[in-house]
C-alpha cells in the first residue's frame, strides 16, 4: 500500500453527524445486546452489521480499492490506516448508533406506527438485497445462500430486517420533527446552529516560490519567481509580520511605508494573490468552530483561525496539495518534482479571525462554505430533540462490556451488500 495514504487521509471529509453525548452506564457482559435503553436494544449482530457498513463507507471514501488487508499498512507516523479510522471515527460512530437506539424509544413516545405497507416494504427491501447478494456471489438467489455468506461477517438475513426496521422508524421520527422537506425547521434554529458551529477568517496569501501564468489558450502553468521577485516577496512577508502580528511601528518599513495605516482588509485587497486574480471570498472564509484533532493537524490555516481571538492575526506556511503530481523549474533551472499526494510549501498565509456576520449562510457568494448547511441544521435540530427525549426518561443507556471487542479492526468491512445500500 502506498504511503501517500498518510496524506490522503488528512484530506478526507467524512461527515460524522454532530450527535448528542447520550448518558450511559456499564453493565456486565451477560446483557443481551450491545446497547439497551429500557426495552429497546441494539443487538450484537446489528452492531456488527452497522460497524461493517460504516467501515466500508470510510474505506471507499479514502480509496475505493482499499481492502481489509490494506488497513494494516503503516502511515508515516508509525500507526496504521486501521488505527487512524478507529481514532478518528469510533466515538462519532458509536453516538450515531445510540441515536438510532433513542429514536426507537421516541418513535413509541410520539405514537408513531408502522403500517402493514411499511412492514411489507421493509421486508421486500431486505429480501431483494439478500437474494441479489447471494446470486452475485453464488449464482443462487436464496436467503439460505445469503445467510451462509453473511455468517462470515457476523450477521444474517434477520439482521437486515431488524436494522432496516430501526432505520425506517428513525426516518419517520426525523420527518415528524423536521418535516419531510425540513419545513418545520425555524429561522431561529438555523441562526442558532450557524452561530454555534462556524468561525470566520480572512487570509492574505503571499507566494514566495512561483507565480501562475495563464497562456493565450487558458492553460495554467507555474513559473518560478526570479531572484529579485523572490527577495521582494520575502521582504513583504517580513514586513507584514512586523505590522500585523507584532504591531511594530518602529520597524524599517520599505514596501509598506505608505500603507501603515491601512486596515487588514485593505492589505488583503491589495496583496492577496487569490483575491487579485480570482476575486475570491470578499467576506472571508467560513469553517467549523468545532474541528476534530485530525482537521487541526491536517489544516494549518483552520488550526490558526481556531486558536485566534477575533481581530488577531497569525501567519502559517502556505501549502498546496497535489492530487495528481506535477513539476516546475526554479530560477536556477533546477526541476522539482511533486508526487501525487504531496504537499508543496510555497509561501506564507496570514490568517485573521473575523467576527461572524449575520445570515452569511444565505448569501450566494458564500455557497462554497454552506453547501450542506440545510442538512447539518436538520441533524442538529433532530439530535437536540433526542437529547430532550433522553432527559425526559427515568433510565439511561446500558452498555455491554462485550462492546470492547468490536473495533473497526476486528469487524470486517461489509463487502457483501454495501453497494446495494449505497
Amino acid at each position: 500500500m502506498k504511503k501517500t495514504f498518510s496524506r490522503t487521509l488528512c484530506l478526507i471529509l467524512i461527515v460524522i453527524m454532530v450527535v448528542p453525548m447520550f448518558s450511559s452506564c456499564k453493565k456486565d457482559g451477560a446483557m443481551d445486546g450491545i446497547y439497551r435503553l429500557g426495552d429497546y436494544r441494539i443487538t450484537e449482530a446489528e452492531y456488527i452489521y452497522l460497524t461493517g457498513m460504516f467501515k466500508k463507507r470510510v474505506m471507499v471514501s479514502i480509496d475505493p480499492s482499499l481492502t481489509d488487508e490494506d488497513l494494516s499498512s503503516e502511515l508515516d507516523n508509525g500507526s496504521t490506516i486501521a488505527d487512524y479510522i478507529e481514532a478518528t471515527y469510533r466515538a462519532g460512530f458509536d453516538q450515531t448508533v445510540l441515536a438510532l437506539l433513542y429514536s426507537q424509544s421516541m418513535f413509541d413516545k410520539l405514537g408513531l406506527q408502522l403500517s402493514s405497507e411499511d412492514e411489507a416494504k421493509i421486508k421486500q427491501a431486505a429480501y431483494y438485497v439478500a437474494t441479489s447478494c447471494a446470486y452475485d456471489y453464488t449464482g443462487v438467489a436464496s436467503v439460505d445462500q445469503f445467510n451462509a455468506l453473511a455468517s462470515n461477517y457476523g450477521f444474517d438475513y434477520n439482521t437486515l430486517i431488524s436494522v432496516y426496521t430501526k432505520q425506517y422508524k428513525e426516518s419517520m421520527v426525523r420527518n415528524h420533527i423536521l418535516g419531510e422537506s425540513y419545513e418545520k425547521i425555524t429561522e431561529y434554529q438555523k441562526r442558532d446552529y450557524y452561530e454555534d458551529n462556524y468561525l470566520r477568517y480572512q487570509t492574505i496569501i503571499i507566494n514566495t516560490v512561483y507565480k501562475e501564468h495563464v497562456d493565450s489558450n487558458g492553460e495554467v502553468s507555474m513559473l518560478p519567481l526570479s531572484e529579485d521577485e523572490k527577495k521582494e516577496k520575502e521582504r513583504l512577508v517580513e514586513e507584514l509580520k512586523e505590522l500585523l502580528i507584532k504591531k511594530n511601528m518602529d520597524y524599517n518599513y520599505i514596501l509598506l511605508k505608505d500603507k501603515l495605516d491601512w486596515s487588514y482588509e485593505e492589505l488583503w485587497e491589495y496583496y492577496d494573490e487569490d483575491n487579485r486574480e480570482n476575486g475570491h471570498y470578499p467576506y472571508g472564509c467560513y469553517d467549523t468552530s468545532k474541528p476534530s484533532l485530525a482537521q487541526l493537524q491536517s489544516n494549518n490555516v483552520l488550526s490558526a483561525a481556531f486558536g485566534l481571538k477575533e481581530g488577531e492575526v497569525q501567519s502559517v506556511i502556505a501549502k498546496r496539495y497535489f492530487e495528481v503530481g506535477g513539476s516546475f523549474e526554479n530560477a536556477n533551472g533546477e526541476t522539482t518534482t511533486i508526487n501525487p499526494g504531496d504537499y508543496f510549501e510555497y509561501g506564507t498565509v496570514f490568517v485573521k479571525r473575523l467576527p461572524l456576520d449575520a445570515l452569511a449562510y444565505t448569501r450566494d457568494e458564500n455557497k462554497d462554505f454552506f453547501g450542506s448547511f440545510e442538512l447539518n441544521v436538520a441533524d442538529y435540530v433532530y439530535y437536540q430533540a433526542l437529547m430532550e427525549h433522553e432527559n425526559s426518561l427515568s433510565y439511561s443507556t446500558e452498555v455491554s462490556e462485550k462492546k470492547g471487542d468490536y473495533t473497526f479492526a476486528n469487524i470486517r468491512a461489509n463487502e457483501l451488500d454495501f453497494y446495494y445500500i449505497n
